[in-house]
């Protein structure tokens, strides 16, 4: 279970995270290490099974991103090398499911920053982009979505400064209403590598 907030804006992602891990029982943890991590080039945010969370942010050293380049090329090096690459981690550590016929499973959704932009990479390996430019995950994700909402974040494409004060206090209004989500809450913004000017 978990509360994961994040903002897409103009050359900059901000992402936000409670800290409280379950299990299946209904027993609680709060975590000492974040459910954001920084790996390499990327900050990496994972809900559902601990596991997929561990292998990706701490079990594999992640390709390096390309150099500056339109967003094209960065989607398409987030198909054909990251995610291949990090389902190889996950398959080597033996987490990855895919049975007869079906297509390959795993059971962490992740957030993913790299270079000022989120991908949110789904249980199917799968990933879109929101045209909306706001997206959440986990049992509080609701709750954090309709307060970044409500507290028009959408307008705020080039502050990112406040954009981050939203998506914390997102996160704090998803720990009052989600028994699975809790303080203390980490938010971590990441700006896109500019061109050099010659």
């Amino acid at each position: 279970m978990t509360t994961l907030a994040a903002f897409q804006g103009n050359g900059w992602a901000v992402i936000g995270c409670d800290s409280r891990a379950s299990d299946e029982s209904g027993r609680v943890m709060n975590l000492a290490t974040p459910k954001v991590v920084q790996n390499g080039a990327y900050l990496i945010a994972v809900s559902g099974a601990s596991r997929g969370g561990n292998i990706a942010q701490f079990g594999w050293t992640p390709p390096a991103p390309p150099e500056i380049g339109n967003i094209t090329n960065l989607d398409k090096f987030m198909t054909r090398k990251f995610i291949p690459q990090l389902r190889d981690a996950f398959i080597e550590a033996g987490y990855d499911a895919k049975p007869e016929g079906d297509a390959a499973t795993q059971d962490s959704p992740l957030l993913v920053i790299v270079n000022g932009v989120i991908y949110p990479i789904s249980e199917d390996y799968s990933w879109d982009r929101e045209v909306r430019n706001i997206y959440y995950s986990g049992s509080g994700g609701d709750v954090a979505l309709g307060a970044m909402v409500a507290l028009g974040i959408e307008k705020l494409m080039d502050e990112p400064e406040k954009a981050a004060r939203i998506v914390r206090r997102s996160v704090e209004v998803a720990c009052m209403w989600d028994a699975y989500s809790n303080q203390p809450i980490v938010v971590k913004t990441q700006h896109g590598k500019k061109a050099r000017s010659k």
